[in-house]
């Protein structure tokens, strides 16, 4: 058997609702190459600090850890003397709104913890076009690289049966886990719908919240359109999907659905304005169907592993950065 030179470094549990499921999806393609550590108890400094002495060891057997997130994953990983690269997800890069003291100085620290982190490690991996500009605007020499996560493109795809009854309540759909989370702005979104219908009584919000991942694509494939207000997205896999399924989205303007509006009739990118998002929201339900799904082939798992794989053979030959 050989000898694994790569090791993922994460805090994600598994099992469902989680939020590693993407990463998980992942090794399952690389493991051959690649071993796991889970960094358990974070928030007990005792646990912190033995996470640290432990991977001071253990990173030594391995060419390239990987952190698969920043803040303290990032940072615990930054300290290490193997060649270095962090992934950076969306939340671990922005500041995100939060009604909490605690929350807002969780938050506060763990992004301190990551732009301290990137400075030291060797290639960073971000979500978006726009996320590596942000990073490179405030550390011009980093080596950055776009790797989007990839979707099922087996799973995800247009229904046979949609079109068939024209005369259908029109459903928008929104999507969170809570839709109390702050980053997700529900009440824009309910604001924005509740303006929509005035004038197209015929509309029906639609929220999608913890349904077993086997069931979202029929569940999509009877929307008419996702509606977005998040302050911020890495690259929302929500949308991803609907796109694949040949849906179309009205968002704010985050990640890089600008880009992909631009190439559309359909989808709409919109200021933070309720007004403004409901009146791309009637233009989309009146648009013509068009191929969306074109515009996420390459967001396969295929690819994605190509991308990773490229990074690390060009690592593979470089000195790593002094810590």
């Amino acid at each position: 058997m050989k000898k694994k030179q790569i090791l993922w470094i994460h805090n994600f549990e598994k099992g469902t609702g989680k939020g590693g499921g993407w990463m998980f999806n992942q090794y399952n393609f690389i493991k051959d190459d690649v071993d796991l550590y889970f960094l358990d108890n974070l928030r007990n400094p005792f646990s912190f600090i033995k996470h640290i002495f432990r991977l001071r060891k253990l990173s030594k057997q391995y060419k390239i850890v990987h952190a698969q997130y920043g803040s303290a994953v990032g940072f615990i990983t930054s300290l290490l003397s193997s060649t270095k690269i962090i992934s950076l997800k969306g939340s671990d890069w922005y500041s995100a709104p939060n009604p909490s003291l605690g929350d807002k100085l969780r938050i506060y620290v763990g992004n301190v913890m990551t732009k301290f982190s990137i400075r030291r490690v060797d290639h960073v991996i971000v979500m978006s076009d726009l996320m590596k500009s942000q990073v490179l605007e405030k550390f011009p020499k980093l080596k950055v690289t776009t790797i989007v996560d990839p979707i099922n493109l087996n799973r995800f795809k247009p229904s046979s049966e949609i079109g068939k009854n024209v005369n259908k309540t029109k459903k928008i759909l929104f999507a969170a886990v809570d839709i109390e989370t702050p980053v997700k702005r529900f009440g824009l979104a309910k604001e924005a719908f509740e303006l929509l219908k005035k004038r197209k009584p015929d509309t029906e919000l639609v929220i999608m919240s913890k349904i077993p991942h086997h069931e979202v694509c029929a569940f999509m494939n009877n929307m008419d359109v996702i509606l977005l207000t998040s302050v911020y997205e890495g690259w929302p896999n929500v949308v991803k999907e609907m796109l694949a399924c040949n849906k179309p989205f009205v968002s704010t303007k985050v990640s890089d659905l600008e880009k992909v509006a631009q190439k559309t009739v359909s989808c709409f990118t919109c200021d933070d304005d309720a007004q403004e998002l409901a009146i791309a929201l009637e233009k989309s339900l009146g648009a013509y169907k068009e191929n969306l799904r074109q515009h996420v082939v390459e967001f396969n798992m295929a690819q994605t592993m190509k991308n990773l794989k490229f990074i690390y053979s060009s690592l593979k030959k470089t000195k790593p950065k002094e810590v």
